[in-house]
């Protein structure tokens, strides 16, 4: 059995037995939320591990997924407030919207951007994004943000919102995306992105319009990362502009770096071991002394993975 399938097997059965282990339901909900992380944190592998794309601005449809939401769902006037459901899929339509207008600016024509000027593109926006969060007034909340007040689940049925029922949900969600992106990058269009990651001028020359490819994986990419944030803000019950801002933005990248770049599984895991490993660190003993042990462990497992923790993952297809 491929390695690969023997780490999906082994993930799948923990996520599965885990409720029956776990009696607590705070713990479930912060798992839940770690799931949604992980789709974050996939979404980044997608454009950076397999399309060599370095964003430093993907909180910005992450965090705009949450934003979206919480404008449609608690404001009021015209036809707001809007059911749960339209909201989140106007969230997802709305960063692929985005994603696709500013792949058009920087990722078509001769003056295509890559590199590090693709970075500073996407850091300006991530800048954009909380300054006008910031500055929205009654729109965004300013610096205060956005309580939300929507409940995920069928109201009088079921709830989703906490505990086993929101777990389960993030954790099917978190299932799903995996399976989806693993069969875009298998697929001819996923191999392109690779050869793109590799060698876009020879993927050129082979006819191929590197371009629209990778303009493709931008949009997927950002419409994955709002559908994982506009249910981890409706659970988390506020949104604010530092969510869309280049913090957030750039510790999605450490995930990825520490799980493993093109792995999918890689960043999924490192984006629920170190922000579990944080929250546990800092809310103990060790309140004064965490980040300084986060940091030794992650300059180590640099110094030892240099490739992640599932490096050894990238390119068993």
């Amino acid at each position: 059995m491929p390695r690969r399938r023997q780490v999906e097997l082994v993930l799948l059965g923990i996520v599965v037995f885990l409720p029956v282990l776990v009696r607590d339901l705070a713990l479930l909900d912060r798992l839940g939320g770690y799931f949604l992380l992980a789709i974050f944190a996939m979404s980044v592998d997608l454009i950076w591990g397999y399309g060599g794309m370095f964003t430093f601005g993907h909180a910005a449809f992450f965090g705009g997924g949450g934003y979206v939401v919480a404008i449609l769902t608690t404001r009021a006037g015209w036809l707001l407030p809007l059911p749960l459901v339209v909201a989140v899929a106007a969230a997802i339509m709305g960063s692929c919207l985005l994603a696709w207008t500013l792949s058009h600016l920087v990722l078509s024509g001769k003056l295509a951007l890559r590199g590090v000027e693709f970075a500073v593109v996407t850091l300006a926006v991530a800048v954009m994004a909380e300054r006008i969060a910031t500055a929205g007034g009654s729109v965004t909340g300013g610096q205060n943000g956005i309580l939300t007040d929507a409940r995920l689940g069928i109201p009088g049925v079921i709830s989703l919102h906490r505990g086993t029922g929101f777990y389960v949900l993030a954790a099917v969600v978190a299932i799903i995306s995996y399976l989806l992106l693993r069969r875009y990058v298998q697929s001819r269009r996923g191999l392109v992105l690779k050869g793109v990651r590799s060698n876009e001028h020879r993927v050129s020359l082979l006819g191929y319009e590197v371009a629209r490819i990778k303009r493709e994986a931008f949009v997927i990419s950002a419409g994955v990362a709002a559908l994982a944030g506009s249910i981890y803000y409706i659970q988390f019950g506020i949104i604010a502009p530092r969510s869309v801002g280049v913090a957030a933005s750039t510790l999605v990248l450490l995930w990825v770096v520490l799980g493993g770049r093109g792995t999918l599984i890689g960043p999924a895991i490192g984006a629920i071991v170190l922000p579990h490993l944080t929250n546990s660190l800092s809310s103990g003993s060790l309140l004064n002394t965490w980040l300084v042990i986060v940091g030794v462990i992650l300059v180590l497992l640099i110094i030892l993975l240099p490739s992640g923790i599932f490096g050894f993952l990238a390119g068993d297809e």
